[in-house]
């Protein structure tokens, strides 16, 4: 029993949501590089808090309810003001599932017009059932919700004096990419990682307009930039994510030139110069698995 409490402890320390402060005014929840799990409670993923005079503007929702709720409160303790817009960098997990509990809060949610038909469709709803048998205790109380404002090219949210950006980028990651460019930061989603290996297993990833739209995000030349996993860094942050990418098509290619099948292909890229990085062993033969049949489709 005691040994139970003293783990129980040592979780919620571990998982426990201490808000980091980027710079004045900017505040993120920072997650695991780790699958969901009951252990981490699906805190695998980064959300941001921006404080404006009229209230706070939120990048992504994390993976459920009871995290957004913990964002909420931390935030608010920061300065109670009204959560005015949460803007969903694309339509995955970690990203939007706990929209609801800042529905609950007055915030107004902004996204891609594709993640709107992607819940109109209800397609969400199955891929919440799905998630909830494969990490079962995590999105239990997960309802997804409709965004109030969607978007499909760039616009600018006026928020007092203050500027944001929001820029469709897709396809890449997803067909629902949005970036959020404000003072200099850069707000990217899962279109980049610090030093952690990209997921490009969805089923509407495009990675070949995923590095072009990596090359405009460069030419914004940002000052920061504040991935949906990892840590905060510069455009260098960018540039490793591209490299990355490139590394994956132009081995993949290559060897699918020689004429080797997919499992060779897995098998001679089983161990690359990026084995070090986190989530490799989780994502980067799938990215394999992917770039291999997307190339089929290149013209």
């Amino acid at each position: 029993m005691r040994a139970l409490l003293l783990l129980l402890i040592f979780i919620s320390l571990v998982f426990s949501m201490d808000l980091r402060k980027v710079r004045d005014n900017l505040y993120m929840a920072q997650g695991v590089n780790q699958l969901p799990s009951k252990e981490n409670r699906g805190f695998m993923s980064n959300a941001y808090g921006l404080l404006t005079k009229e209230g706070w503007i939120v990048v992504d929702a994390l993976s459920n309810p009871e995290l957004a709720r913990e964002f909420i409160k931390e935030l608010k303790k920061i300065k109670d003001a009204p959560i005015l817009y949460v803007i969903i960098t694309h339509y995955h997990m970690d990203h939007w599932f706990g929209a609801s509990a800042f529905k609950e809060a007055g915030a107004k949610i902004i996204a891609h017009r594709n993640l709107k038909e992607f819940y109109d469709s209800g397609e969400a709803d199955m891929v919440l059932e799905g998630v909830k048998k494969s990490f079962p205790g995590v999105f239990d109380n997960v309802r997804p919700v409709p965004p109030d404002v969607v978007v499909d090219s760039r616009v600018k949210l006026r928020v007092g004096k203050k500027k944001i950006e929001i820029i469709p980028m897709t396809p890449a990651h997803t067909n629902t990419d949005l970036v959020v460019f404000v003072d200099g930061m850069l707000f990217t989603g899962d279109l980049t990682a610090n030093e952690r290996i990209p997921f490009m297993g969805d089923r509407n990833v495009y990675s070949k307009g995923w590095v072009e739209v990596l090359d405009r995000m460069i030419r914004l030349r940002p000052k920061l930039v504040l991935s949906g996993h990892g840590d905060p860094g510069g455009v260098e942050v960018i540039k490793w994510t591209r490299d990355y990418l490139v590394f994956v098509r132009e081995k993949v290619r290559r060897l699918k030139d020689e004429g080797l099948f997919v499992d060779e292909i897995r098998e001679a890229l089983k161990d690359t110069p990026y084995k070090k990085y986190p989530m490799y062993d989780v994502f980067h033969l799938r990215n394999v698995y992917s770039v291999f049949n997307e190339l089929d489709m290149e013209l």
